[in-house]
């Protein structure tokens, strides 16, 4: 079976180099994961944390799916690591607050650094037009993809014995 990739074709269709999209992203982020230690899940969960600092790790859990004990053995790996502090929460002292170390922004910098400038220069090369369009193309893709992932959670939440679902939010 022949790969897509973008040397197979001159003219690729969006169908094809949104699979292929997919597939590089996943593996540049399967990359930057090892270089910081982790697997892909820990990988994600920490842009999770990066995103909305303060985050509780039952948010995550609320966002994610996992389970609580998931959680919190992949919050203690990333503390260990240096990767995330974890504080009391200062207004629920029950509750931690998540946030991203700045020698994680740092070491997370420096290895996006090198994509982001040609991405950068991409970017640059591109005519107003072309920036509209692709704009276009990506905020609804992400559109889709936050509607279909939604849709796939409470179709799996759904499908769970009710002995298995999640507490109420």
């Amino acid at each position: 079976m022949a790969s897509m990739t973008t040397h197979e074709s001159p003219d690729p269709d969006g169908r094809a180099m949104g699979q292929e999209l997919s597939l590089r992203v996943i593996l540049f982020h399967e990359a930057v994961a090892a270089h910081l230690g982790l697997n892909a899940t820990e990988h994600k969960i920490l842009s999770l944390i990066a995103a909305e600092p303060g985050v509780s790790p039952g948010q995550l859990v609320e966002r994610t799916g996992l389970s609580n004990p998931a959680i919190t053995k992949i919050v203690h790996r990333l503390v260990s690591l240096g990767h995330v502090d974890r504080r009391k929460d200062g207004s629920d002292g029950r509750r931690y607050a998540l946030r991203v170390t700045s020698t994680h922004r740092r070491d997370l910098a420096r290895l996006f650094a090198p994509m982001a400038e040609a991405m950068n220069g991409l970017v640059d090369g591109m005519d107003d037009v072309e920036r509209a369009a692709v704009t276009r193309w990506l905020t609804g893709t992400v559109e889709i993809l936050r509607r279909s992932t939604a849709e796939l959670t409470q179709r799996r939440e759904a499908d769970r014995p009710a002995d298995r679902q999640a507490p109420p939010q």
